[in-house]
C-alpha cells in the first residue's frame, strides 16, 4: 500500500506552533496524575497534548474523526461531547476537501486531546488511560507514518532516547532501593514490632524498639534521596511508586521518632489501683506525653493514608495496607488513651464526686443491648478514691417507680413508637414500673445510659454521672483483672474462666431463692474485688478488658460529652453505630416467653446483595436461622418454661432486623408473613415474633431494597452480644466485591478491603 507523505511548510508550521502552545497549556490545567507530582504532571501533560497535535497535523482524516468521535462518545459531560464532535467535524470538512489543511487537524487533535485527558470513566480502574492512550497512539503513529523520512528517524530515535532514559531514571530508584533495603526492612520491622508492643502496653520496651526504627529509616530515607533516584519522579507509574518510598520512610521515621520521645516520658506503672485509690495526679501528669503520642502515630497514619495510590502494583499494595491497618488500630488506641488521660481526673472526681450506676444483666433472657437486669450497684468515686456505695436488685427499681408514678421520660418520639408497648409508655406519659425489666431491649447504649439515668433520678436517686452494663462475659473479665471469688455455698471458687457458664447456665440447678442470693454474691463481689485490692498495671488491665469492652460485654454511657467521647474512642460505648450513607446490618433478638432460655440460642445470619455503584441502589436478601438447642426438660420452669402456655424447651423471641433498606417481602420458613416497621436511630427496624421448638429451627428471609450513597460498597455490621456469637455468610456482588463467612463479635464493617472494626 502507498502511504501518502505529508510536507509541512512554513506557513503552516507557524500554525502548528501556535495549536501546540495552545494545546500545551490547556493540557496543564487538565489535572492529569501520571506521576503524582504536582510539578512534572503538568509539564508531561502539555508535553504529550504538543506532540500529538504536531504529529496529528499530518494524521489521516479519517483517523482525527475516528478520535473525535471516541472522545465525544466516552466524555460524560455536555461540553466534552461537543468538543469531540466539532474536533471530528473539523476532520471530516478536511476530508472533504481532500486537502492538508495543517492547521484544521491540529485544532482537531488538539480539541480531542483536551477531553481525553479529562476522561473519567468508571468503568473499571485505568480505563481513562487506556482509552486516551490508544487514541493518540493511533494518532501519533498515523500522523507521524505519514511524514518524510528524516522526521520519521528522528521520532524513532527521539522514542528510544526517551525510552533509555525512562530506563535509567528506574535503574536510578532501583539502585537507591537496593542501597536502603537493609536500613528499610529492618526499620519497617522495628516499627511493627513497635507498634505492637505499644498496643500491648509494654511502653519502656516499645520506646527503644521505635527509637531504632526511627535511626534506621530515617538511614534508608536518606539513601533513597540521592540525586541519581530523582530522575524517576518523572515517569509515570514508576514515580508513584519512588514517592511512596520517600514520603512514607521519611514520613514513617519521623512519626517513630515522635512516638518514642513521647514514650521516654511516660510511666505507666505510676496508675497503681490500691484499695480503689487512683492517683488523678499521676494520670494528669500523662496527659501531655499521651497527646503528643496519640498525634505521632496519628501522623504515621495520614502519611500512609496519602501515599495510597490505584497505581501502585498489587504487592505494594497489599503491604502498604497491612501497614495502614496496623497503624490505623494503634492510632485508635493512642487517641483513647490521650482523650482518656485528659478527661480521667474529673471523671475519677477529681473536681467533685461523681456517680455511676452499674448494670449487672444476663443474656440469657435476651434484651437488644444485652440481655435483662438482675441487680445493680452504685459506685461513687472522689478525688480518684472508688466506692461501692448502693447494691441492689431490680425490684428495688421497680419499687421506686411504683411510688414515683409521675416520671416523664423526654425520648424522641421513635423511642416510644418503639418501646411503649414494652412498658416505655406514651411521649408525655409515665413508664411503667416493670420497664426496669425492659430498659435494655433498645440495642443503643447511648439511648439505654440516658433513659437509666431519668428512671433512676426520677425515682428518687441521686443525679448520675454515667451507667455501666455488665453481662457475665464482662464479669468474668473483671474477675481475669481482680482474681478469683467465693460465694457462699459453693465450694469451687469463680474466676475468669468459670463465672460466664456458672451465671449462665449452672446457677439455674439451684432453686430461686438461692438462684438469686449466688446472682447477688456474684455481682456484688466482683465489683468489691475490683475496688478493694490491689490491681495489676494498667496496660495489663487494659489488656484483660480489652475484648469484653470492644464485643459489647461492658458497655458505658457518661452524661458529658467529652467523657462519652472517651468511651466511643475505646470502643465501649455500645452505640448503633451511624450508617452514613452506607449499606447496615443489625439482627437483636429480645426475648419474648418471660424464660432463661437463651444461652442455648444459636443464630446464623446470610446476607446477599447486588449494589449498583452508579445509583447506590442495593436489592437484598437476608435469612436469619435460629436454632434452639434447649431441651424440654432437665431445667426448672423458670429456665425452660414460659408464660404463655407453649411447650417447655420452646423460645419465643421477638426477632428484630435492623437496615437502611426497605422491606419488600418477609417469610418465615418459607410461608409469606407479616412484620411491624418502625424506625431508630436512622434505621429501619422490621420486627416479628418467632417460636423456635426445643432442639428445631426457624429461618425468617427478608428480601430488603432500597439506595445508599453511590460509590464504593461498604456494609455496617452491628452484631447482639449474646451468649453464642453469630455467624455470617455475607456476598455482595454487581459493582461491589464483598465477601465474608465466619462469626462477627464487635461493630465491623466489611467492604471490598475486607473487615474493620468500627468505632
Amino acid at each position: 500500500m502507498t502511504i501518502r507523505r505529508n510536507t509541512i511548510t512554513h506557513e503552516d508550521a507557524i500554525a502548528m506552533l501556535i495549536v501546540m502552545a495552545i494545546a500545551a497549556v490547556s493540557a496543564a490545567f487538565a489535572g492529569c496524575r501520571p506521576t503524582g507530582g504536582r510539578i512534572t504532571d503538568p509539564l508531561l501533560a502539555a508535553a504529550l497534548a504538543a506532540f500529538v497535535v504536531w504529529a496529528a497535523a499530518s494524521a489521516p482524516w479519517w483517523m482525527l474523526v475516528a478520535a473525535g468521535g471516541c472522545a465525544a462518545l466516552a466524555s460524560g459531560s455536555l461540553l466534552g461531547a461537543a468538543l469531540g464532535l466539532v474536533a471530528a467535524a473539523g476532520a471530516m470538512w478536511v476530508g472533504s476537501l481532500r486537502e492538508s489543511r495543517v492547521a484544521v487537524r491540529c485544532a482537531s487533535a488538539a480539541l480531542t486531546v483536551q477531553v481525553l485527558l479529562r476522561l473519567d470513566l468508571g468503568w473499571f480502574f485505568g480505563a481513562s488511560a487506556l482509552l486516551a492512550g490508544l487514541v493518540t497512539a493511533a494518532l501519533v503513529v498515523l500522523g507521524v507514518q505519514r511524514r518524510q523520512r528524516p522526521v520519521r528517524r528522528r521520532v524513532v530515535i527521539g522514542s528510544l532516547v526517551f525510552v533509555g532514559v525512562a530506563a535509567a531514571a528506574t535503574a536510578g530508584l532501583g539502585v537507591g532501593a537496593v542501597q536502603a533495603r537493609s536500613d528499610l526492612q529492618s526499620g519497617y520491622n522495628g516499627l511493627l514490632e513497635g507498634l505492637d508492643l505499644l498496643q500491648s502496653g509494654r511502653a519502656d520496651e516499645a520506646a527503644v524498639v521505635l527509637h531504632d526504627s526511627a535511626d534506621r529509616l530515617a538511614s534508608a530515607s536518606d539513601q533513597l534521596d540521592q540525586l541519581w533516584t530523582l530522575p524517576s519522579q518523572a515517569v509515570p507509574i514508576v514515580a508513584q511508586h519512588g514517592t511512596l518510598l520517600n514520603e512514607v520512610v521519611a514520613g514513617a521515621a519521623a512519626s517513630a521518632a515522635a512516638a518514642a520521645d513521647a514514650l521516654d516520658v511516660v510511666d505507666l506503672d505510676l496508675l497503681t489501683i490500691n484499695d480503689g485509690v487512683v492517683d488523678v495526679n499521676a494520670v494528669a501528669i500523662l496527659a501531655l506525653p499521651l497527646s503528643e503520642l496519640a498525634n505521632a502515630v496519628g501522623d504515621l497514619e495520614a502519611t500512609l493514608d496519602q501515599a495510597d495510590s490505584p497505581w501502585l502494583v498489587s504487592s505494594v499494595q497489599d503491604r502498604l495496607g497491612r501497614y495502614r491497618g496496623r497503624a490505623e488500630q494503634v492510632a485508635a488506641q493512642a487517641n483513647a488513651a490521650a482523650e482518656a488521660a485528659n478527661t480521667g481526673p474529673a471523671m475519677l472526681g477529681a473536681d467533685g464526686q461523681r456517680r455511676y450506676l452499674m448494670m449487672f444483666t444476663s443474656p440469657a433472657e435476651s434484651r437488644g443491648l444485652t440481655g435483662l437486669m438482675g441487680n445493680y450497684a452504685v459506685v461513687t468515686m472522689t478525688n480518684g478514691q472508688i466506692r461501692r456505695t448502693e447494691f441492689g436488685r431490680t425490684n428495688t427499681l421497680i419499687n421506686t417507680i411504683v411510688a414515683n408514678p409521675d416520671i416523664e421520660l423526654d425520648a424522641p418520639a421513635e423511642y416510644f413508637a418503639r418501646y411503649g408497648a414494652y412498658g416505655a409508655g406514651d411521649q408525655g406519659g409515665s413508664p411503667r414500673p416493670k420497664f426496669w425489666s425492659n430498659v435494655t431491649m433498645s440495642p443503643d447504649m447511648p439511648t439505654v445510659g440516658n433513659i437509666v439515668a431519668q428512671l433512676y433520678e426520677g425515682g428518687g436517686g441521686a443525679a448520675l454521672d454515667g451507667v455501666f452494663v455488665l453481662d457475665p462475659a464482662g464479669l468474668a473479665a473483671v474477675l481475669d483483672v481482680a482474681g478469683p471469688i467465693q460465694l457462699d455455698g459453693l465450694e469451687t471458687p469463680l474466676d475468669g474462666s468459670n463465672l460466664a457458664q456458672f451465671l449462665l447456665r449452672d446457677i439455674y440447678v439451684f432453686d430461686e431463692d438461692v438462684r438469686e442470693n449466688l446472682l447477688q454474691q456474684a455481682s456484688e463481689r466482683t465489683v468489691d474485688a475490683l475496688l478493694t485490692g490491689s490491681l495489676p498495671a494498667p496496660q495489663e488491665i487494659a489488656g484483660k478488658l480489652g475484648a469484653a469492652t470492644t464485643t459489647g460485654h461492658i458497655v458505658a454511657w457518661a452524661r458529658r460529652p467529652e467523657e462519652q467521647n472517651v468511651f466511643r474512642l475505646m470502643g465501649m460505648d455500645g452505640a448503633l453505630p451511624p450508617l452514613a450513607g452506607r449499606d447496615g446490618l443489625a439482627v437483636v433478638n429480645n426475648n419474648g416467653s418471660g424464660n432463661k432460655i437463651d444461652s442455648f440460642l444459636n443464630r446464623a445470619v446470610t446476607y446477599r446483595a447486588e449494589y449498583d455503584a452508579s445509583s447506590g441502589r442495593v436489592d437484598a436478601t437476608m435469612e436469619v436461622t435460629l436454632r434452639n438447642d434447649a431441651p424440654a426438660t432437665g431445667y426448672p420452669d423458670y429456665v425452660i418454661g414460659n408464660l404463655l402456655g407453649l411447650p417447655p424447651g420452646s423460645n419465643r423471641t421477638l426477632l428484630s432486623v435492623y437496615s437502611p433498606l426497605t422491606l419488600s417481602a418477609i417469610a418465615l420458613d418459607g410461608e409469606t408473613s407479616a412484620a411491624s416497621n418502625q424506625t431508630e436511630l436512622g434505621w429501619n427496624v422490621y420486627s416479628v415474633f418467632v417460636v423456635v421448638p426445643p432442639g428445631g429451627e426457624r429461618t425468617i428471609t427478608l428480601t430488603l431494597t432500597g439506595l445508599i450513597d453511590e460509590g464504593d460498597y461498604a456494609l455496617v455490621v452491628r452484631p447482639q452480644p449474646l451468649p453464642n456469637p453469630d455467624q455470617y455468610v455475607i456476598e455482595v456482588g454487581g459493582d461491589a466485591d464483598v465477601s465474608y463467612d465466619g462469626p462477627i463479635t464487635r461493630r465491623t464493617v466489611v467492604d471490598g478491603q475486607g473487615t474493620r472494626a468500627l468505632r
